[in-house]
């Protein structure tokens, strides 16, 4: 091959010669370069390293090849096809080869979120589980501000209305013992999400411990009624406040928002309405968040809510090995969070044995992070 590359160099010169086209000293010097690689290239693959190399090369993309189809479901042989059917394992077969390993959870980039509005925002509740009814929701920004009253089908909790003062008599509702204007759930959920959709730019949603409740009371609240989605299109990201100010601030001993309103503001927290702590909290966030150097690392999308129900119930898989100990709870949990489960490591060895195991826990995202871990003494006693 390279012998004919460089006598059909020279048959080219030839000609370009004899129609008066020569080439230049340019060309010629490139041409006499690339003859010489070539001839570089030829020595060293005939030597005994070249060879190791090119052996080494393939074996590794043969390797990879193998491993992207064990993860795809596509290891089939006709052996084992033929074994599956006369036992009439077909289900396995069905389960074992056509179902694919998830692929890692990328993390998610922000466009634009420096310049993102900031929408304050707060939720009363009937209690204090994350499924929990909504009673109160309200936001505020530096222009504008909402709340809604909304009517609970859950009963409020003796605790939950002492917070609040919000309480439920008959088809009434009451805030301090004066009787408000509600709407009901799918009615209110629905003009919280029309007051987001006026903002020319998407806002980033801050609220305080929001991580921990209010972003999950509001995933299921509006995935009851199949409204989620329009919640991500509406907002480019949440942002916690509670983590905002511990570092911000480090060292204090409390970071409750009446807290943080007293220290930083020095101003009495007087209430517990909706309406009054978004207020309050967005002149906090405003005034001493910083908010602009911490968006970036502390912003978390969307869809977070509806990602950590996933990483819960991939957890739950690995309960039996956690219990037994042949799995540490922090690497459930890790293995959780990179989208697998339990079946997804039985799955892998029926078609590829621990070669398919090992790759798969070593898999590294775009950003080169490694999915679960490299160690194998930390996957392979699971098994």
């Amino acid at each position: 091959m390279i012998r004919t590359c460089m006598i059909l160099n020279e048959l080219i010169f030839q000609l370009n010669t004899s129609i008066g086209l020569s080439p230049g000293n340019e060309t010629l010097s490139r041409g006499n370069k690339l003859n010489k690689k070539r001839e570089g290239n030829k020595n060293r693959f005939k030597s005994k390293q070249g060879k190791k190399q090119r052996t080494f090369l393939k074996k590794k993309r043969l390797q990879k090849q193998q491993w992207l189809k064990s993860k795809k479901g596509e290891h089939t042989t006709v052996q084992s096809v033929i074994i599956l059917i006369l036992t009439e394992r077909l289900e396995d077969f069905a389960t074992i080869y056509i179902e694919e390993i998830p692929a890692i959870p990328e993390a998610e980039t922000f466009t634009n979120i420096d310049d993102a509005p900031i929408v304050c925002f707060d939720l009363e509740t009937t209690g204090l589980s994350r499924y929990s009814d909504i009673t109160q929701i309200a936001a505020c920004t530096k222009d504008s501000s909402f709340s809604r009253y909304i009517f609970p089908d859950q009963q409020i909790s003796r605790e939950a209305s002492e917070i609040t003062k919000i309480t439920v008599v008959g088809q009434k509702m009451y805030y301090n013992g004066n009787a408000v204007d509600y709407k009901h759930k799918h009615e209110g959920m629905t003009d919280f999400l029309t007051y987001l959709s006026t903002f020319t730019d998407k806002p980033v949603l801050v609220g305080h411990s929001i991580k921990r409740f209010d972003c999950h009371v509001l995933f299921h609240t509006l995935k009851s009624m199949n409204m989620y989605s329009e919640l991500c299109a509406s907002t480019v990201a949440f942002l916690d406040s509670l983590n905002l100010f511990k570092l911000v601030s480090p060292g204090l001993s409390s970071y409750s928002q009446s807290f943080l309103v007293d220290k930083l503001l020095g101003q009495q927290y007087e209430s517990h309405n909706a309406v009054y702590d978004t207020k309050l909290l967005f002149n906090l966030v405003t005034e001493k968040g910083n908010v602009s150097q911490y968006i970036s690392d502390l912003a978390f999308s969307p869809s977070y809510p509806q990602l950590y129900q996933m990483q819960l119930a991939n957890l739950k898989t690995f309960e039996k090995l956690v219990q037994s100990k042949c799995l540490s709870k922090a690497m459930a949990l890790k293995t959780a969070r990179s989208n697998l489960r339990c079946q997804h490591f039985k799955l892998i060895v029926q078609r590829n044995d621990m070669a398919g195991l090992k790759a798969l826990m070593t898999e590294k995202s775009s950003t080169g992070v490694v999915r679960v871990t490299s160690n194998k003494k930390n996957y392979t006693k699971s098994i």
